[in-house]
């Protein structure tokens, strides 16, 4: 896939996360979902996939390019990663976070986090020696992650793997709330 074989229909970039616990209503996450024409969807959740708030913006030609040159440049580290990663780091609720690279990489990750290998290297034990590995591949994940984030702090995007914030002025096309959710006064 080439970069002007990019459009409409096509995920260059997504970002899922939701709780792995909680109760019907509470936050559900965010979606963050790059499309190769430069739609830019943002999708805010309550449990049990209730559409909370959903926004489009769009990235110009040349952001969604600098996304799409970031991951096929690492195209040969994504691919490698498997499609789900667990470092079985369940010290309570949790989330779920979900990425998508170039239409066709699913990763779904289980608490992700960012690990300094050389520190559990030193460390040792049971869990870097049965871990290592998945410590690698979300190190990878993260990195290419915190690229993305970098390339949309640009435009005033802020992307954490818990929190997505975009600037209200920032080229709003279309914006959507479910009125049927929310309580009516009298």
């Amino acid at each position: 896939m080439e970069f002007q074989d990019l459009n409409k229909d096509m995920v260059v970039f997504s970002y899922h996360v939701s709780p792995n616990f909680g109760m019907e209503g509470d936050d559900g996450g965010f979606l963050l979902e790059l499309r190769g024409n430069g739609n830019l969807k943002f999708v805010a959740y309550r449990l049990f996939d209730e559409i909370k708030t959903m926004k489009i913006f769009k990235l110009d030609r040349e952001e969604t390019k600098e996304i799409f040159d970031l991951l096929k440049g690492s195209e040969h580290i994504w691919r490698q990663i498997p499609e789900k990663l667990d470092n079985h780091l369940n010290d309570g609720p949790g989330n779920i976070n979900e990425f998508i690279f170039l239409n066709g990489k699913k990763v779904q990750a289980h608490n992700i986090r960012k690990t300094w290998l050389p520190g559990e290297v030193l460390r040792g034990g049971p869990y870097y020696k049965r871990f290592r590995k998945v410590m690698k591949y979300e190190n990878q994940v993260m990195h290419i992650f915190e690229g993305i984030a970098r390339v949309l702090k640009k435009k005033e995007i802020h992307l954490t793997l818990e929190h997505c914030r975009i600037r209200e002025r920032y080229k709003v096309k279309i914006t959507w709330i479910d009125k049927t959710k929310q309580q009516s006064r009298i």
